[in-house]
């Protein structure tokens, strides 16, 4: 099963660790149990231990020193510690002792940690409830939810690498088993509603959102998390801090977006070959410049050069535009041209990723079939704009009537460009792909992985209304 591939990974993180040991599967129930006692134990053994030792060092030189008396002081109670440790070692490996501590249990057929009486489904957690505590010699991870207290594993402060190791592989479990969490139920919804929330259903099902409403998860806990988790999100990556960003943004995502940079990535993936490899010389070259704050006057040449390349017949007009941004003249940014040209610079100069990413891109887009393809990924940008409006709506920025009827215009133009669930989801992933570079990695097969199981799965929303649903108000 998925989840034993995963246990066997998380098993891996943990390997020659402390924390190593702590953990069962139980194949027949589907349940991993996290035991306690070894993590809470640990701490005060080795403190114990290191006193114990200490002690009987210092009997040892006390007695060596011709000072017999004062050395039975530190003898006896050094061996007193060390036989207690000893002791309590055994009774937890040979008795049920450590089965006062009860296990935190995973259980994945019911999608839920529980512990004791407390119940918390997967859906309800979010990456900030799992917390490290740092201490001076070890590494602790618990869970922080409304609910439930608990620290789930210990490791010492030199096992740094894998303890996040390990806590990746833990969210991958506790997030990754499938969409119950997220899928349609049926809900208050209209028709229409539903199709609006489906067709921005990729982004927010990856992020651990309902697919089935527009504002938080039902019960106080479950809401509280998303609100949470909007919020944190509105800020990062959105820098949202208030409404005012969050519309600069949404409207950012409907006029330009980042299919314009996948427009003009696709003419220059179409150029001749040495005018590619000159771009990526001149890209490599100002980039460089940049992150090593080499910005005399040749830099400002080479700058104009990049830009007049990278904008081919029209890279003049653009070229000449170069010097009034960077000493952000009034209105430099004004025309259609600035605007482009200023949103690139940006990126270029506070994106350190920025031209790596390009670079990619542009090996991506080699391939002739996406670049045909590029004037396609409006729902890249729509569908995150969509769910901007509902993160805005959660933490209470905007109203339900806001939300939609400024979400109803966009489902319609997402519908008049694509012909299915399927043909939308294509064109959502190949933006994914340009978005992150051309690369992919994990991150891309999770969104993979969703889509596929919105499009299979009878309760996702894309199997409750269908695609050519008219589209016309129909909420009070």
């Amino acid at each position: 099963m998925e989840e034993a591939g995963r246990l066997d990974a998380l098993e891996r993180a943990v390997e020659g660790t402390l924390a190593e040991g702590s953990f069962e599967f139980d194949d027949d129930e589907a349940v991993l149990r996290i035991e306690g006692s070894l993590i809470l134990t640990t701490g005060w053994f080795l403190c114990l231990g290191a006193g114990g030792v200490s002690l009987l060092l210092t009997g040892a030189v006390l007695s060596l020193t011709g000072l017999p008396d004062q050395a039975r002081w530190a003898l006896a109670p050094g061996a007193v510690l060390l036989a207690l440790v000893g002791g309590f070692v055994l009774l937890l490996r040979f008795t049920p002792l450590a089965r006062l501590w009860s296990d935190l249990e995973l259980r994945f057929a019911e999608q839920a940690m529980v512990h004791r009486r407390t119940r918390i489904p997967f859906g309800d957690l979010r990456p900030e409830h799992l917390v490290w505590k740092n201490g001076r010699f070890f590494r602790r991870l618990y869970v922080r939810h409304p609910a439930l207290r608990k620290q789930l594993a210990g490791f010492f402060g030199s096992e740094e690498r894998q303890a996040e190791e390990f806590q990746r592989r833990l969210w991958d479990l506790i997030r990754a088993p499938d969409l119950d969490g997220v899928l349609a139920r049926g809900g208050d919804l209209t028709p229409v509603q539903r199709w609006i929330i489906a067709a921005g259903a990729p982004y927010g099902a990856v992020n651990g959102f309902r697919v089935d409403r527009l504002g938080a998860a039902p019960g106080a806990s479950a809401a509280a998390a998303d609100r949470r988790a909007a919020q944190d999100l509105l800020q990062d990556p959105w820098g949202a801090y208030d409404l005012e960003q969050l519309l600069a943004a949404v409207n950012w995502l409907v006029q330009d977006g980042h299919r314009a940079d996948f427009t003009q990535d696709a003419h220059l993936a179409g150029r001749p070959p040495a005018e590619q490899r000159e771009y990526e010389s001149l890209l490599r070259e100002v980039d460089g410049l940049i992150a090593g704050d080499r910005l005399e006057p040749p830099f400002v040449e080479r700058l104009i050069e990049l830009v007049r390349v990278r904008y081919g017949d029209e890279g003049g007009s653009y070229a000449r535009l170069v010097p009034p941004l960077l000493r952000d003249e009034p209105g430099a940014d004004a025309s259609e041209e600035g605007a482009e040209l200023a949103l690139f610079l940006h990126q270029l100069f506070n994106d350190r990723n920025h031209a790596t990413e390009e670079l990619h891109r542009l090996k991506a887009l080699a391939d002739p079939a996406l670049r045909a393809n590029v004037g396609r990924f409006l729902i890249w940008d729509y569908g995150r704009a969509l769910m901007l409006f509902r993160w805005g709506h959660i933490v209470g920025w905007l109203t339900e009537e806001y939300c939609w009827d400024r979400m109803l215009p966009l489902a319609l133009d997402i519908q008049r460009r694509y012909t299915s669930w399927r043909d939308m989801a294509t064109c959502y992933l190949q933006g994914r792909l340009l978005w992150s570079g051309g690369g992919g990695g994990t991150a891309q097969a999770e969104y993979e992985r969703l889509v596929e199981e919105l499009a299979t799965e009878p309760r996702s929303p894309w199997n409750l209304v269908p695609w050519d649903l008219e589209l016309t108000r129909d909420w009070a």
